[in-house]
């Protein structure tokens, strides 16, 4: 019943007006407003003039409703991401920007191939970087999408601190906020970056004093390189591999052994999770903690490092351990390694993968494992047709 009647807020919202209103006197924008001028010392009257110009985009919220790596099976997803076309354009893009691809590689240590397939999965090499404005996008999500359609505080807040971001790129690069474009969700550029990931991440690889991710492919390149290379990118290692299964029931692959952990002064149970790449909530409910902020030091607690098929964490199991539990991979390497496993929907079947370090760094671009192993089995295929016509390859 709740689900009829989103869908029917939905439905009226799209129905009506693509765009709607302004927000310069949303309740939320207002204190967004007092909120900039205290933080960052912006002109009042400014946000005012800007926000007036903001519209609600009824459209945005159909797009953010129904996500294509939430709905679609991967076999689907995958034909949406990885076709003749799209690896043409990515042969071509490394042909024409060979040296930069290269400098990044031996810069940042990040493969070219993955750069080249990242890009084309994001805007089809500069061809489809969006249709709205940032403002717009931003604005809709944070005042209206999180509030009245999906209230979810977290990503309220997420989408705001975005516009935030955003107004401070636009102070710091002596930009219009009301001139950039980008995707439904507020990403720019050909890597799609969001307003925060811009701040933390876009470099000026051509040093020429702006650091342009919309139409310079130097800076492209190089920032979707140090994207990856601070999230963790190993040079010259694995990403993925497929991965036989025999034995297993259900989709949890229990640990071998169990550990215990000897709480230390001024250890938290989210520090602790985080130290051993579990989940805050996990590691309450297996310790049976009532009340998960009174720890004592001295308290044993128990770390189970069990892993769900297709659970998105940074890998935790070895090889060995995945292989004790039935879960193989098809090719020759190291036990010691450390994987995640994962099932993808074939159609007709299932497939089985190991995601290794580089997966996992590939996937905090999109936090999705569909996106992930489209990004990894696309830049295969661009590298094998680049490598072809390539006698250096």
């Amino acid at each position: 019943m709740k689900k009829f009647i989103r869908w029917l807020l939905i439905s009226f919202w799209v129905s009506s007006s693509v765009a709607r209103g302004d927000y310069s006197e949303h309740s939320d924008a207002v204190k967004f407003i007092e909120f900039m001028v205290k933080a960052h010392q912006f002109s009042s009257i400014q946000l005012t003039e800007w926000l007036s110009e903001t519209r609600k985009i009824d459209s945005i919220v159909a797009a953010m409703s129904r996500p294509a790596e939430k709905v679609k099976p991967w076999h689907e997803y995958r034909r949406h991401f990885i076709s003749d076309q799209r690896i043409a354009w990515g042969v071509d893009f490394w042909n024409e920007h060979n040296m930069v691809l290269n400098r990044a590689q031996q810069t940042l240590g990040v493969d070219p191939a993955i750069l080249v397939s990242i890009i084309g999965v994001e805007t089809n090499y500069g061809r489809n970087v969006g249709s709205y404005r940032v403002i717009d996008a931003l604005s809709t999500l944070a005042f209206d999408f999180y509030t009245k359609i999906e209230p979810r505080e977290k990503r309220r807040l997420f989408f705001t601190k975005e516009l935030e971001n955003l107004m401070l790129i636009a102070r710091a690069q002596n930009m219009d906020p009301l001139s950039l474009m980008g995707s439904y969700a507020g990403a720019m550029g050909w890597g799609q970056f969001m307003p925060s990931s811009y701040r933390n991440y876009a470099v000026d690889f051509d040093q020429d004093g702006f650091t342009d991710i919309w139409n310079n492919p130097d800076d492209i390149i190089g920032s979707v390189a140090n994207y990856l290379a601070k999230h963790g990118w190993a040079s010259q290692q694995p990403i993925a591999m497929r991965a036989s299964r025999e034995r297993l029931q259900g989709d949890t692959i229990s640990s071998v052994k169990q550990e215990l952990y000897r709480v230390k002064k001024g250890d938290t149970l989210y520090s602790i999770a985080r130290s051993f790449n579990t989940e805050y909530a996990y590691l309450q409910e297996v310790n049976d903690l009532k009340n998960p902020n009174e720890l004592f030091i001295g308290q044993d607690l128990r770390i189970s490092t069990d892993v769900k098929i297709n659970k998105l964490i940074r890998p935790t199991k070895t090889l060995a351990e995945l292989k004790e539990a039935g879960f193989s991979p098809r090719e020759q390497i190291s036990n010691n390694i450390k994987a995640l496993p994962i099932r993808l929907d074939a159609g007709n079947r299932d497939e089985y993968w190991m995601g290794f370090n580089n997966f996992y760094v590939i996937s905090r671009y999109n936090p999705r494992i569909k996106y992930a192993m489209a990004v990894y089995q696309l830049s295969e295929l661009i590298q094998n047709e680049y490598c072809a016509i390539k006698s250096n390859c």
